[in-house]
């Protein structure tokens, strides 16, 4: 008889071949596992270093912050780029995170004179100090300051005294440590601004708050100020903004994000004597909105809504100045590398012998590279009333072909849906296309040069 065949060998072959297959994940898992045991012991040790230190911070360095008082003037001084004296120094320390309040925080010129006192300044040390070995701060809270700012004839900026952007005060650097606070507050302060280069009268801002908050790319902005009186409410400014992977904090220039300016009531004629206009505003009183976007710190949109009453403005020096009752509405901008767009929506305004423009909306794009003429355009509007546009063309910016036409033609009645687009400079196109709707109409008459010619 034949010996039966054994089975074991079937039976095991799949098993050998499972071995087979994880042997080389057994021959890589010693190594990693041996990596991450290394990487586990580096980690508790670097938060045993950084417990120990902080623990020192606080039971060593900060009872006897007094002895210190050399060094944080030091370090002090080299953030701000200008000397700096501490007058009284207190620890509050609750919990984690120590605090240091200040009293008499003094600030020289390069002549050793004190350029700017700060009554009170509470600093809460951040963690970050530890791991980065530089003065970093939770929070910085500077109370009651008092700052002047001036602006000399010759465009130079001076800041409690000090030259902005003199050798000695670093600005850059000063710029770059402020941003890389996690908060810095200012309350309850004022701020006089003399301008010798425009010879405007000095503006002075009660009750200042300032707030700035910075993480990692990002920077969020407020102030709030009540202005002078016969200025108006109080305003505030207020601001989001990211900088660029592998730039400095302190490069502004570079930011890109929104900014928003909310003026609930003012009399914004008084801007004309300190903010540099593109148009000549001599009246105006009420409220203005404006959201600004910027994208590598140039201005790349802004949008206004404004409701003012008594306003006079001249919108080009050519042109007679426009006088109006009342004027409210929403005014856009936004302008590429290709096109500028300019939209008015919801625009209504009374002039000032009660002439009444219905709310309408305006949309003007223009075709128009940086630093280059207009090549071409379109006008979209939903309502126009014609024999009021032909009575204030004169002040607005239309050209001197539509404000010609208008007054020759002297229309009435109402134009809707209108839809203009065109090729070539504004006054002298190459082509154009209008679609229109029209009712009512009337236009004066006038004869055609030519006999044969239609008039």
């Amino acid at each position: 008889m034949s010996p039966i065949p054994s089975a074991r060998p079937a039976a095991f072959a799949p098993r050998r071949l499972m071995v087979r297959c994880l042997l080389p994940f057994r021959l890589m898992w010693r190594p990693l596992r041996w990596f991450a045991r290394l990487g586990l012991a580096l980690l508790l040790t670097a938060w045993g270093l950084v417990l120990v230190a902080w623990l020192v911070l606080h039971w060593g360095i900060l009872p006897h912050i007094e002895q210190w008082r050399g060094p944080l003037e030091t370090q002090a001084s080299r953030a701000l780029g200008v000397t700096v004296k501490l007058g009284r120094i207190e620890v509050r320390s609750s919990g984690w995170v120590p605090s240091i309040e200040l009293g008499e925080v003094t600030l020289l010129d390069a002549q050793s004179r004190p350029a700017l006192v700060l009554p009170k300044v509470t600093a809460a040390v951040s963690p970050q100090s530890l791991l980065r070995l530089e003065l970093r701060f939770a929070q910085l809270v500077i109370d009651g300051a008092q700052l002047e700012i001036k602006r000399d004839p010759r465009g130079r900026i001076f800041i409690a005294g000090l030259e902005a952007q003199n050798n000695h005060a670093r600005p850059d650097e000063a710029l770059d440590w402020l941003f890389k606070q996690t908060e810095f507050v200012i309350r309850h302060a004022t701020v006089r601004w003399i301008d010798e280069q425009r010879q405007a009268p000095p503006l002075q801002m009660s009750d200042v708050q300032l707030v700035i908050r910075n993480g990692f790319r990002r920077h969020d902005i407020r102030f709030d100020a009540t202005p002078p009186a016969g200025w108006g409410e109080r305003l505030s400014l207020r601001g989001r903004f990211t900088q660029p992977l592998l730039e400095r904090a302190g490069h502004w220039q570079r930011w890109s994000g929104l900014a928003y300016a909310d003026l609930p009531q003012a009399d914004v004629r008084e801007l004309r004597r300190y903010v540099q206009l593109p148009f000549e505003l001599k009246e105006g009183m009420g409220a203005v909105r404006v959201w600004m976007g910027l994208r590598r710190g140039q201005l790349e949109s802004a949008t206004a809504d404004i409701a003012l009453r008594a306003v006079e403005v001249r919108l080009a020096p050519d042109l007679e100045p426009l006088r109006l009752e009342q004027v409210q509405g929403r005014f856009l901008a936004k302008h590429s590398a290709q096109e500028l767009q300019l939209d008015a929506k919801g625009v209504s305004f009374t002039t000032h012998d009660s002439l009444s423009w219905p709310v309408s909306n305006v949309s003007m794009r223009l075709q128009q590279r940086a630093d280059s003429p207009v090549t071409g355009g379109q006008i979209t509007g939903d309502t126009f009333d014609l024999a009021m546009l032909s009575q204030v063309a004169t002040r607005l910016p239309l050209g001197d072909a539509v404000n010609r036409l208008l007054r020759e033609t002297a229309p009435n009645g109402q134009l809707q849906a209108l839809d203009l687009r065109w090729q070539g400079p504004v006054h002298a196109p190459t082509t154009y296309q209008v679609k229109a709707r029209l009712s009512a109409l009337s236009l004066a008459p006038k004869p055609a040069p030519d006999p044969q010619a239609v008039g």
